[in-house]
């Protein structure tokens, strides 16, 4: 095997091992301080720190129904669970635990997802229920 074909094979190597690392590691971790909206003249949500979840951490929001598409407007247990998992897990603080989607749900739910890469449009669909429950 020529040198070059070696160091190929070792840097995706190493890539893999980094992808599958941030697969891992679930939502990413924004650094105490850091502000995931900075760029867009921020949010009232927009100082909150976002942390990795681990499975002792939603004992805070126990919740034995579905995972429904969201949206503004809707009123029912599983608002109330995506409020007590932003509030409780993702240390979103700003949100009132009324089970109705409103203003403060929406700006933190878009906060949320700007910071885990996903299209920021405030619907909780499949991929933001993923990307809370990693």
């Amino acid at each position: 095997m020529t040198s070059r074909s070696s160091r190929r094979i070792r840097v995706r190597t190493l890539a893999a091992a980094l992808l599958g690392c941030a697969l891992l590691a679930g939502p990413a971790v924004a650094l105490a301080g850091a502000s995931p909206s900075a760029k867009d003249g921020g949010t009232a949500a927009a100082d909150v720190q976002i942390r990795q979840a681990t499975n002792g951490e939603w004992r805070h929001c126990p919740y034995t129904g579905t995972h429904p598409e969201l949206g503004k407007g809707h009123a029912n247990d599983a608002v109330g669970h995506l409020q007590c998992v932003l509030n409780k897990v993702y240390g979103y603080k700003n949100i009132v635990m009324d089970k109705i989607f409103g203003d403060a749900t929406l700006a933190a739910v878009k906060n949320f997802q700007q910071s885990v890469g996903l299209t920021a449009d405030g619907f909780v669909g499949p991929n933001t229920w993923a990307a809370l429950h990693p």
